[in-house]
């Protein structure tokens, strides 16, 4: 396996910082090159910051080795290839067909880049996928028994996707970390952006009271001017007041919160700071038989057991597992 190959694994900046990671180079450059790519997702704001890349240093190392350690659970790596479907549980398990393996590996982008950049040969990566499972009806063995119409789970795989794909597994592990600091960088931006985008709505409600309490205010003078003032527009008038003042008051507190250079690094280091809040693994193991129906809890079924990595990052969920596969798989035509 040549060194292209092993570069070309992981794109951009992984690459550049996994390059970084010869011996002779100090461990704080392969620091500062995560930091500017992780600032450059959250908020290139941060970079007006004083002393941001100081600030960041601590967080960022400890993320990295937070990811590193959850590498370890993942299983793998498992032999993707469609002449092996039937041999291996857990390839037969992951895949509704030898078809739909292939059809994963011809269509995904990252491995069609390596075969673009004219990689050839075995690769690895970590391939994660969406756990479903639904209630069948069906016979089940109790013993010397044949229960009819039994109530069963059954699992299938589905959203397939290869990440970090490289020649050498210790890049795709490498690229795993990375990977893993993009969400985090990924939590920040969305939620500095959304603080962001609260702040204009707030800015475009205050103005738009602001007009409407002229408005008000000038027709109540002109009434003044000619009759009693009208209790119904003293009233809206009042109502307009009172908006205002709640308006003003939540946009001076958001303010305070998203301003400055300063507090986005804030929001960045917090994030950084907590990885495990974020995105949690933990192994997993089911007992399926050759249906992919789960028997976890029928001692003496025929089953296979299958081990996964579960990952949670806030509302989603994905399995997990490291692989390796041809890239003499047929492209897309």
């Amino acid at each position: 396996m040549n060194q292209q190959q092993s570069e070309a694994g992981i794109g951009g900046w992984m690459r550049t910082i996994w390059q970084k990671l010869h011996p002779q180079v100090e461990a704080d450059q392969v620091v500062r090159q995560a930091t500017e790519q992780v600032v450059q997702i959250a908020d290139p704001v941060i970079r007006q910051a004083r002393r941001y890349r100081q600030v960041l240093h601590d967080p960022i190392v400890g993320a990295m080795t937070y990811f590193r350690s959850l590498i370890e659970i993942i299983p793998g790596p498992v032999v993707l290839d469609r002449n092996r479907y039937y041999d291996d549980p857990t390839v037969k398990a992951l895949f509704a067909s030898p078809d739909e393996l292939d059809e994963v590996l011809r269509l995904n982008p990252e491995v069609n880049k390596l075969r673009q950049q004219g990689c050839k040969g075995e690769v690895a990566a970590m391939m994660t996928m969406s756990r479903n499972e639904r209630t069948m009806f069906g016979h089940k063995q109790d013993g010397e028994m044949l229960v009819r119409d039994a109530r069963q789970q059954a699992v299938s795989f589905s959203d397939h996707r290869i990440v970090a794909p490289a020649a050498d597994l210790n890049v795709v592990k490498a690229g795993i970390v990375y990977r893993g600091l993009e969400v985090l960088a990924s939590v920040a931006m969305e939620r500095i952006t959304t603080l962001r985008a609260k702040k204009g709505e707030l800015e475009g409600k205050k103005e738009y009271l602001q007009g409407m309490k002229k408005i008000l205010g000038g027709k109540s003078h002109r009434q003044a001017m000619f009759a009693a003032p009208s209790v119904h527009n003293r009233e809206e008038l009042r109502k307009v007041e009172q908006l205002l003042t709640e308006v003003t008051q939540e946009l001076d507190e958001l303010r305070q919160q998203i301003v400055l250079p300063e507090q986005s690094l804030g929001f960045l280091e917090a994030i950084l700071r907590e990885p495990e809040k974020m995105l949690l693994a933990r192994s997993h193991t089911l007992r399926l038989n050759w249906m992919g129906v789960r028997v976890d809890e029928e001692p003496g079924s025929e089953g296979n057991d299958i081990t996964l990595a579960e990952f949670s990052v806030e509302e989603i969920q994905r399995s997990a597992v490291l692989v390796t596969f041809s890239l003499e798989t047929s492209p897309v035509a």
